[in-house]
């Protein structure tokens, strides 16, 4: 899989075995979801200084990457959700400005955001940490390859390749960009899907506007 080209590929081996009993004791089997984990988790923002995962978004982003928001995913009986497909277009600010292509700001658990323009959105990685095992039965995501290399777009194109729904072991990374259009499929099983959702970027935003959190790897 080229993650240029599809937009995602699955790093085997991902997350360090020490990481991985680290997070599954951070986020036992029944924790609801929860965003702005560099708020809430000290353990998350450690792991993304020194842990080792952080290298897979600067091979991807450069040596200047850094994370700018950790959400905690997990599909339990109690949090069971579907989300038809669409793009990751939504980052974290410090504070509102009139930028250019920035747009429908909102407050999410305590911290501002924006709508972000393509060109921001491009230079965006997404790592997310499979706490569980991730198959068909108990709601892995799906992913249309190739969705990624058309900007922002409101639905995704026609002529691209059929969605599909890649399974990922406990410990094994999804690298993924923003723009690559995905779904959250409902599970049907009673085994936990936990996920550390982390995004990274490299870059300032532009016009003035500041990233709400800045975790740089050590």
């Amino acid at each position: 899989m080229s993650l240029e080209t599809n937009g995602y590929d699955i790093l085997s081996p991902g997350l360090a075995d020490e990481e991985l009993m680290a997070l599954r004791h951070e986020f036992p089997p029944d924790s609801p979801n929860r965003r702005n984990l560099f708020l809430f988790s000290p353990l998350v923002e450690t792991l993304v200084r020194k842990g080792s995962f952080s290298a897979a978004a600067q091979q991807a982003l450069g040596p200047n990457a850094f994370a700018v928001r950790a959400i905690f995913f997990n599909k339990i009986e109690k949090a069971n959700w579907h989300v038809p497909f669409h793009q990751d277009i939504s980052v974290p600010v410090k504070a509102r400005k009139d930028v250019a292509g920035f747009s429908a700001y909102s407050t999410k658990e305590g911290v501002l955001h924006a709508n972000a323009p393509a060109e921001v959105l491009e230079r965006m990685i997404i790592l997310r940490l499979h706490l569980d095992a991730a198959t068909v039965s108990n709601g892995a995501m799906k992913l249309i390859p190739g969705s990624h290399l058309n900007g922002r777009l409101s639905d995704p194109v026609e002529g691209h390749h059929q969605p599909v729904q890649p399974e990922t072991m406990a410990g094994e990374i999804l690298r993924l960009r923003p723009l690559l259009f995905h779904a959250s499929a409902h599970s049907k099983s009673d085994t936990p899907r936990r996920v550390v959702h982390i995004e990274y970027a490299a870059h300032d935003l532009p016009g003035g506007l500041e990233w709400a959190a800045r975790v740089n790897p050590l």
